[in-house]
């Protein structure tokens, strides 16, 4: 029996590539891949696929693209590794996950796999998992046939640079946050100081020994083992929030004493993006893009590195190994189908933040909090549902339980109020509410030490048509859509003013009567 169906109503995909930075002079390559993944969703959609079918096979397009953090050259670990999760969620609102799962080359399938499997009953009247994580995921990933690869087979070259560029920082920042404990700006004699018992471990070498910085991310085990000829400061893994948290970890040579500071150039284009036509996105925001002028200078190794500020929303974009400007995009890969049988679906994918400890898991894998779907209620007579998926900062997003929030803002078009009631509004007010309200204004976020960052894709299905609301208040937010109507696919670069502004537009495709 054949697996596609065809329907009377009109199929949609929706996709984002994460909300961050993203520099202006390289933005086609990324409103591209999410053109090229809607493509592929869309040949699927108007062949009876499903709208499962729609968002694996759009996520999986994503993962295999380079510039996204998710799939092949994701974010690394502290190690050096990749660590990815995703999450699948149907029109009936049961979902398959997975978290911090390694070696898998697209996560978004194992997802999908775990969804299936978990609609099956097993022996013994066993609950079937809809959550793997970590080896045990890996490992039934291989039971089912999908393709495992060695640990570097996930890890790009730019993502390697990135991973040697964020070790120095992370030396650099261990190295100021001592002598600011210390009293003293002398951070050079730190590296020669004797063995203290209140620091970290240390090991003595010989002053005249010397070795090269690594030059690509290498196994745990490898990064606790150190020559008789290397000295070396034992530092708490910490996470690296992309939000603006700086970390500490082990650097790996002696530097020398040259330094250098980050050049910064403020760079501001107020172009907006304009209305192309009738139901196309709406964005008319600005966007300026300043460099913090108070870079810090650090102590290099054997290459000379510009040092970078700790990023953070509204910041601007660091340098690469190289000095040349680099996006700044470490936030989850989304996609919403409907098909024609008026079926939704939502799916997330990432690697995480940079030099996140082992194990980290982030929303991207969490349903309700990085997936969300409201079904439709059998006794609804407008057959409404809505879709969201979430980018941005995951320890936030999960505090505030982002997705499922916002999709239920969006369903009942209410915002909350002062004391605490509702009042029904439109859904791009709701949407805005949304994040000055429950997201920025959430007390966890508020006394969190990092700021919070966030960008929200919904879709929202009638018997009237298919209604997308996506908002933000990261400096940049890729989006890309296309219906079956459509003979390609529109895609947009949302720029906010900066410093925490929001950021709206959406789309709206009408269904057809008959």
């Amino acid at each position: 029996m054949n697996r596609f169906k065809k329907g009377r109503h009109v199929s949609a995909i929706f996709v984002h590539a994460g909300a961050g930075y993203h520099r202006r002079d390289f933005e086609k390559p990324h409103m591209k891949v999410c053109e090229g993944a809607a493509k592929v969703a869309m040949s699927v959609l108007r062949n009876g696929g499903s709208a499962v079918d729609a968002v694996e096979v759009a996520i999986m397009y994503l993962e295999d693209a380079e510039i996204t953090n998710a799939g092949y050259g994701s974010n690394t670990t502290i190690e050096g590794t990749v660590e990815c999760d995703a999450t699948v969620v149907d029109h009936l609102g049961r979902s398959g996950a997975v978290g911090a799962v390694a070696q898998v080359k697209n996560p978004i399938s194992l997802a999908r796999t775990i969804l299936d499997a978990s609609k099956e009953p097993l022996t013994l009247h066993r609950v079937p998992p809809n959550f793997l994580v970590g080896p045990g995921a890996t490992d039934y990933a291989y039971e089912q046939g999908l393709v495992v690869l060695p640990h570097d087979g996930l890890v790009s070259s730019p993502a390697r640079q990135r991973w040697v560029q964020w070790q120095q920082e992370l030396k650099e920042a261990d190295i100021r946050q001592r002598a600011r404990s210390q009293g003293t700006n002398d951070v050079d004699n730190l590296y020669y100081r004797r063995p203290v018992k209140s620091y970290y471990a240390q090991f003595e070498v010989s002053p005249s020994s010397t070795q090269s910085a690594s030059s690509a991310p290498v196994e745990s085990s490898s990064m606790d083992r150190s020559s008789p000829g290397m000295t070396t400061v034992q530092s708490a893994h910490r996470d690296v929030q992309d939000s603006g948290c700086s970390s500490v970890s082990e650097p790996h040579t002696p530097p020398h004493s040259n330094r250098s500071k980050a050049k910064s150039d403020n760079l501001v284009d107020e172009t907006p993006f304009k209305r192309q036509a009738s139901g196309a996105f709406t964005n008319t925001i600005y966007h300026p893009n300043p460099l913090r002028p108070n870079m810090n200078p650090g102590v290099l190794m054997d290459i000379d590195v510009p040092s970078a500020s700790s990023g953070g929303r509204g910041d601007g974009p660091k340098p690469d190994l190289f000095g040349v400007t680099e996006d700044h995009i470490s936030d989850t890969v989304g996609a919403i189908a409907v098909d024609s049988l008026g079926n939704i679906a939502a799916g997330s994918s990432s690697g995480g933040i940079g030099m996140k400890h082992r194990g980290r898991i982030g929303p991207a894998a969490l349903n309700g909090i990085g997936t969300c779907v409201i079904p439709i209620d059998p006794n609804d007579p407008d057959k409404t549902c809505v879709a969201t998926v979430t980018s941005g900062t995951g320890e936030h997003i999960a505090t505030t339980l982002a997705a499922e929030t916002c999709a239920s803002r969006i369903y009942y078009s209410h915002r909350k109020r002062a004391d605490g009631s509702f009042e029904e509004v439109t859904e791009d007010e709701a949407m805005a509410a949304m994040i000055s309200t429950d997201f920025m204004g959430h007390p966890g976020v508020r006394a969190s030490h990092c700021e919070g960052s966030v960008g929200i894709m919904t879709v929202k299905k009638t018997v009237d048509g298919v209604y997308l609301y996506f908002a933000h208040n990261t400096d940049s937010f890729v989006l890309a859509n296309m219906s079956s109507e459509d003979k390609k696919p529109s895609s947009v670069m949302s720029r906010s003013a900066g410093h925490g502004t929001i950021a709206q537009g959406g789309k709206a495709f009408r269904s057809k009567k008959y």
